[in-house]
Formats: structure tokens, C-alpha cells, sequence
């Protein structure tokens, strides 16, 4: 029987940060910037001024946020127009907060816990990815959906 895995084990230490009151405009260029990674990672780790873990900010938030502007942009322009609406829509939402349109706030696992508990996590809640925090709720690495396809995946399909 294999030992017990900590999220530790399984984590990746490479992940980006972006700070609860940096504005979206600032957020869309981490996120382009993740997106040149290969594989990229889902999305940026929210932390606060002071380092500590907030949140996570993902490339589906984004895209909500996008669709709403979009849904919003059409509405005013009935159908007509609506790219230039999306447009002037997009300007004013460049001034908005990080904090305001990201998800799995809050939601972290220490870095000591069985890993298994990463993966009840994320299937249960349908996470992209999860942050891993140390005990002062410091950001120190992700597990992602793709970290728990492959560790399932090699004890199922052994």
C-alpha cells in the first residue's frame, strides 16, 4: 500500500499572485501573462497587502465577467452596435477591483494536510484549482484539477 500523500507532495510551487485591490485592467495582463505559461495554470492566487491568501482569480471568472458585459452592451444598443457598447462597458470595468469579481474566496488547504482532502475539495466544489496555504495562511503552492486526474488516474488505471 502506498503512503498517505500530503498536498505538499502534489502541489506546484509555481503560481502567480495579484493583490486584492489591484484593478481588473492590471488583472487581465496577469492573466495574459499566465496564459503564455505551458500548461498554464487556471488562474492567479488573490492575496491581500500583507501577503496573506483572499482568494483565487480565474480565467472563468474573467469570462463571466466578460459575458455580463457583454449581455449588458447588447441590451443597450438593442442587438445594434454592440461591440463599441462592449467597448465603453470594458473602459469603466477596467477600474473595478480584483476582489469584486473573484471566486473560491477564502477556500485554502494547509500544506500538511493528506491530499486527499485537496481532491474531495475541488471534485466536490468543482474548483479549478485550490490554494495551498502554510499555518499564517501564506500562499506556498496550487493543486489544480489536473493534479488530481493524475494521481487518481495512476492508482485507477494501474
Amino acid at each position: 500500500m502506498e503512503p498517505q500523500k500530503t498536498n505538499k507532495d502534489v502541489m506546484t510551487s509555481d503560481f502567480s499572485t495579484i493583490k486584492t485591490d489591484a484593478n481588473l485592467k492590471e488583472a487581465f495582463e496577469g492573466i495574459n501573462k499566465m496564459l503564455e505559461k505551458s500548461p498554464h495554470p487556471p488562474g492567479l492566487i488573490v492575496i491581500e497587502n500583507d501577503g496573506k491568501y483572499a482568494g483565487v482569480l480565474t480565467l472563468a471568472d474573467f469570462m463571466n465577467e466578460l459575458r455580463k458585459l457583454y449581455r449588458d452592451a447588447c441590451d443597450k444598443t438593442e442587438g445594434k452596435e454592440w461591440m463599441a457598447s462592449l467597448f465603453t462597458e470594458c473602459e469603466l470595468i477596467g477600474i473595478r477591483k480584483v476582489y469584486e469579481i473573484s471566486s473560491g474566496k477564502r477556500l485554502s488547504i494547509k500544506s500538511g494536510d493528506r491530499f486527499e482532502k485537496a481532491c474531495e475539495l475541488i471534485l466536490h466544489k468543482k474548483l479549478e484549482l485550490l490554494a495551498v496555504v502554510d499555518e499564517k495562511s501564506m500562499p506556498v503552492g496550487i493543486i489544480t484539477r489536473r493534479h488530481v486526474l493524475t494521481e487518481i488516474g495512476s492508482r485507477m488505471f494501474k
